[in-house]
């Protein structure tokens, strides 16, 4: 289990707020939304709010948990998807035509640990077929990315379970191409991951009608509230402002692009390559959300990211809270030592050196001591939780000879 990040955001969406003033209601119950907000994920719910304006939107056939799910997955809030909420958000998604809600299920999909026909199944259940290929904007609603990767990676003469209820309940389309790609028929073509820039917001449009400039002249047409929402800076603005015609910024145009990219849905996937430039932007302009988002992504193991890196990242970005879960991950004095010989380390401010300190010192409870890694279990002790046995005498016998507990141990002969 890795550190958390204790960086925190809660919407409460049962109370109307200065933001939250639409409700809707859903199995007799009220949750309030900005109409600005959902417009942005979904036009059937913009429509909705521009044919009914000022009145409640009731939500039939919906369960209230269901919708709930919804809210905290597409918010600030950024609810994770797992098994079992795929399931729940994937009809809603399709229903109300969200186009980066299905992004976000199709990606948990594409790395989640399924059959490989139950990913075929949820595949087909939204593609458009016969035309799943062609990369028109009619078809931006569907998973054509999962089923084209599932087909990628089926091999040649694969041997597939075909006698389960999600074989039988493919559609004669995908049987098909199923068909063709175990008699060996080339791969499809890989479709790149969405989002891919940000033409649609060259233009002032009914939805995002304020400018926003950066620092360096490029600018882009949003709607202010809702980045309002994943702003504190810009909500300071949006409330106190006569107009909202035009909004500058302190980002560069590389990290206005990306915090508008990484908070305009379909969403962009936060990576190695592209965490700096987002980063940066949620620092500057004052995003809990998207902070969040970073943090949980640089202090998560599998993140390809040297500690080191990680570690410069958040100082750079004043999250000096995170600085001392960061530095758990090292488990080797030595690597420490590493640490304070790369070129950027001068840059590192006082509290960072300072927690590299109190790391180097917890590791070093025994002065001179090293951690020991065991070649069995591949974990790593420290001296002081080590037990040894002498090849000579059979004893066991533990490095800190001065806790009485151990010194009991070491009179307890053992053989082989």
């Amino acid at each position: 289990m890795y550190p958390q990040s204790s960086i925190e955001v809660s919407v409460d969406f049962t109370r109307p707020d200065g933001q939250r003033t639409r409700p809707l209601s859903v199995d007799g119950k009220r949750l309030y939304v900005d109409e600005h907000y959902i417009s942005v994920w979904s036009p059937v719910l913009r429509a909705w709010c521009t044919e009914c304006p000022d009145r409640e939107l009731i939500l039939t056939n919906l369960q209230y948990d269901h919708v709930l799910e919804m809210l905290q997955c597409i918010h600030p809030t950024y609810k994770d998807i797992d098994e079992q909420s795929v399931h729940i958000l994937l009809p809603l998604a399709f229903d109300f035509q969200m186009e980066g809600l299905l992004h976000r299920c199709e990606c948990f999909l594409i790395n989640y640990k399924l059959p490989f026909l139950e990913k075929v199944w949820l595949a087909d259940r939204q593609v458009s077929l016969p035309e799943i290929f062609k990369k028109e904007k009619n078809f931006r609603y569907k998973l054509n990315r999962l089923l084209v990767l599932c087909l990628r990676d089926m091999k040649p003469n694969s041997k597939l379970d075909l006698s389960g209820t999600r074989y039988y309940g493919l559609s004669d389309r995908v049987k098909v191409l199923l068909l063709e790609r175990l008699h060996g028929a080339p791969a499809p073509e890989e479709l790149p991951e969405l989002p891919i820039d940000l033409d649609d917001y060259h233009r002032a449009t009914d939805l995002n009608f304020t400018m926003i400039r950066a620092k360096t002249g490029r600018a882009y047409y949003v709607n202010p509230y809702y980045v309002a929402a994943w702003s504190n800076l810009f909500q300071e603005r949006v409330v106190v402002s006569v107009s909202n015609d035009e909004m500058f910024c302190s980002c560069n145009h590389e990290e206005l692009k990306a915090f508008l990219m990484a908070i305009y849905p379909p969403q962009l996937r936060i990576t190695e390559a592209n965490i700096g430039p987002v980063l940066m932007a949620a620092s500057k302009l004052e995003s809990p959300g998207l902070l969040r988002k970073c943090a949980l992504m640089l202090l998560a193991p599998e993140t390809k990211l040297s500690v080191f890196v990680r570690l410069s990242l958040l100082d750079r970005c004043f999250l000096h809270d995170l600085l001392a879960p960061c530095l758990q991950m090292v488990q080797k004095p030595e690597l420490l030592m590493e640490m304070t010989n790369q070129q950027t380390y001068e840059c590192l401010s006082i509290r960072a050196r300072a927690s590299m300190m109190d790391r180097l010192s917890t590791l070093l409870k025994n002065p001179g001591l090293r951690c020991h890694h065991c070649h069995r279990c591949r974990q790593s002790s420290a001296c002081a939780q080590i037990t040894w046995m002498c090849p000579h005498c059979n004893t066991y016998s533990s490095d800190a000879v001065s806790s009485p507990k151990h010194r009991q141990a070491n009179n307890l002969n053992v053989k082989r």
